[in-house]
């Protein structure tokens, strides 16, 4: 990757960092845990996969254990990237989040929050938007 083409993080909380932009859904989950652990969040695993799914990323804020699902678009003109989450991706999402604490039972029992965070790349710049507790589950 040539230096003009670099992505960076300044490490300071905000709703805008220079970069180039995300061009895969990988670069945009890595900015927004640089987003997040720059918040405060601490980053437990990324890309954590089952037979249901996968979680970009499982963090740890306090004493909750936070699913982030990270949306990434080139622009909001087709609505914001957070509003392309389905109800089959919220059951996946709930899903996997069972197998995660199944397959790490050091975190059992500890309160499980769901975040979306929406990645909006605009010429040379991110935004991200933040929703904590945005995913509700009623048990189906």
């Amino acid at each position: 990757m040539d230096a003009g083409r670099r992505r960076r993080f300044d490490g300071r909380p905000g709703n805008t960092v220079g970069c180039a932009g995300p061009r895969k859904g990988s670069e945009a989950e890595k900015l927004a845990c640089g987003y997040l652990e720059a918040c405060g969040l601490k980053r437990l695993a990324a890309n954590y996969r089952c037979r249901y799914g996968e979680l970009d990323l499982v963090m740890r804020d306090g004493t909750q254990l936070v699913v982030v699902e990270v949306r990434s678009r080139r622009s909001d003109r087709h609505g914001a990237p957070e509003a392309s989450i389905n109800h089959r991706k919220r059951r996946s999402l709930m899903r996997a989040a069972q197998c995660f604490v199944r397959d790490n039972p050091q975190f059992n029992g500890m309160m499980l929050r769901f975040d979306v965070v929406g990645v909006l790349a605009e010429a040379n710049r991110a935004r991200f938007r933040w929703i904590r507790n945005a995913l509700q589950f009623d048990g189906r």
